[in-house]
């Protein structure tokens, strides 16, 4: 593809952000990138985790003050009927938001003990004539909002008991929303980052057709995702960036998935459409899996229903399942993070259960959660004393003073592995792409020590690239003697990946697949099996 020129305003252009570069401390962001947006369009940013993608929309949004380049805008028509361009300014969110720039963040930014009403109006609380909050103005503004999206949210319910498919909708209500304590302008430009990356199958279906509404009603949808299926469903152009470098920009229509998957990470690349073979396979080996290396029996909580399950050496055992039938539920049971949890869980024969982390992690038990940012990394820490967290007791020498040489040995490894971008080992999570955040993640228990592996979404907002890596970074750790317990909602993923598969629905076990019946219909019609099925069966 050629390099596109940005296009002028008379061409349906409403927005150009040229010559753009951004540097964080040694990682140059963005290297002057050009890029048009056509008014009514959704217009993807691709790219590799740290290629810039987030970075341009918070540039343009006005979160990032870029070090160099413009971002212009088409100006509001005057009384003349006249419409220029003008530029936003540097760094502005008001700036930003007055020219009715807007931007939907991938980790939800709101308040979960307010209701979804109070959060929508945290930046302009209606009051009475006395000076009092003005509940029902604040209710009937929400619900205008709201519900234009979603007619059953119920705004003066807490905003925190709504699903995330949901909480997310709220999110882009808010973005819609054209009044501020001091003025401000009908939303014209709204860019979402990776706002399906925590959403089930339905919701994300449900934003979907939200996406397109918004297009329809003229506004501008810039969308970062790393998600093939949505560009292809819902965008018109797809703009790639690489290594802070643009790349081209084509027309959704004319380009296909390998071509643009090559755009991204400058090489063809073979996807696994099936079942992904163990290395031992590809090298002529044959390997089957061994004893049990973790037992689940029994376990219970409020929210898991007497599960019983065995993975075995060299197995990856995937668990389907629809958002809130309890497979995050059941990894936290088994690492001991949910203390109310009953039953029995063994690694290698040693029970663990009732004992905590510390004790899961002691027999080799390593956990990814779905939700980094609460429960994974520790942001106030360096990303590598996140990596290295949980084995500094075994890496320390004699009366616990620290192997500062054995760390980094260990975190340069891991980094080369897993193809971290970071400026050094001393940056904060908080300053790498949410991909990476979840890379390091990842590679903290790629380890030889890590006997058992759990876990949950494990490539959620990671590129189509490293995300062939990681596949075969877990396939290995199985084939090198580790069991695997993988949670998915991606369908292709836990197929490709797993060796059998569990169906869970509402907190129990409802199916096991094996071998030809390991189907999408067929992990589909378990997660919605009735509960009087269930127990009939």
């Amino acid at each position: 593809m050629d390099r596109e020129t940005p296009t002028t305003p008379e061409t349906g252009t409403l927005l150009i952000a040229e010559g753009i570069s951004k540097r964080f401390g040694i990682t140059q962001a963005l290297d002057t990138v050009s890029v048009s947006f056509l008014r009514g369009e959704i217009h993807a940013l691709m790219g590799e985790n740290g290629a810039g993608k987030s970075t341009l929309g918070k540039v343009i949004s006005g979160l990032h003050k870029q070090d160099a380049g413009v971002v212009r805008i088409v100006a509001e028509r005057d009384n003349a009927g006249d419409a220029g361009m003008r530029e936003l300014v540097p760094g502005s969110i008001d700036d930003a938001f007055h020219a009715g720039v807007r931007i939907v963040h991938q980790e939800l930014a709101q308040c979960p003990n307010l209701s979804v009403a109070e959060n929508l109006a945290l930046h302009d609380l209606p009051r009475t004539r006395f000076g009092l909050l003005d509940r029902r103005t604040m209710l009937d503004r929400a619900a205008a909002l709201v519900h234009k999206l979603e007619p059953g949210i119920d705004v003066s319910a807490p905003l925190g008991l709504l699903s995330p498919g949901r909480r997310q909708i709220c999110q882009i209500a808010a973005a819609l929303d054209d009044r501020s304590a001091s003025g401000g302008s009908s939303p014209r430009v709204i860019v979402f980052d990776e706002p399906t990356s925590s959403l089930s199958i339905a919701e994300t279906e449900r934003l979907l057709e939200i996406t397109r509404q918004l297009a329809k009603s003229g506004i501008t949808v810039i969308y970062v995702s790393h998600r093939m299926g949505e560009i292809f469903a819902v965008c018109d152009r797809v703009s790639v960036l690489r290594d802070g470098k643009y790349v081209a920009t084509s027309r959704v229509k004319d380009i296909d998935e390998p071509t643009l998957v090559e755009q991204m990470i400058g090489r063809r690349l073979s996807t696994p459409t099936g079942k992904l073979p163990s290395l031992a396979a590809e090298n002529g080996h044959v390997t089957h899996p061994g004893e049990p290396k973790l037992r689940v029996q029994g376990l219970s909580s409020s929210k898991l229903e007497s599960v019983s399950l065995e993975v075995k050496e060299r197995e990856i055992l995937g668990i389907g399942g629809l958002v809130g039938s309890g497979r995050s539920e059941l990894l936290n049971a088994i690492f001991g993070l949910d203390a109310t949890a009953r039953g029995r869980v063994e690694v290698d024969g040693r029970e663990v259960s009732g004992h905590g982390a510390r004790e899961s992690i002691a027999a080799g038990v390593g956990y990814v959660p779905e939700d980094r940012r609460l429960q994974g990394l520790f942001f106030l820490l360096g990303v590598g004393e996140n990596t290295v967290m949980p084995f500094m007791s075994r890496l320390a020498r004699l009366l616990g003073v620290r192997d500062r040489r054995g760390e980094r040995k260990l975190v340069s490894d891991r980094f080369a592995d897993f193809r971290v971008k970071a400026a050094s080992t001393e940056s904060l999570p908080g300053e790498l792409s949410g991909g990476n955040q979840q890379k390091l993640l990842i590679a903290r228990w790629m380890g030889k020590s890590t006997k058992v592996l759990l876990l949950d979404e494990p490539t959620r907002g990671i590129d189509v690239g490293t995300k062939a890596e990681i596949y075969k970074l877990v396939r290995g750790a199985a084939d090198a003697g580790a069991a695997v317990l993988l949670v998915s909602s991606e369908m292709p993923e836990l197929l490709a990946l797993s060796d059998r598969i569990l169906v869970m629905g509402e907190g129990r076990i409802t199916g096991e697949l094996e071998g030809e019946r390991m189907t999408q219909a067929n992990i589909l019609k378990l997660a919605t099996v009735e509960r009087e099925a269930v127990g009939a069966a």
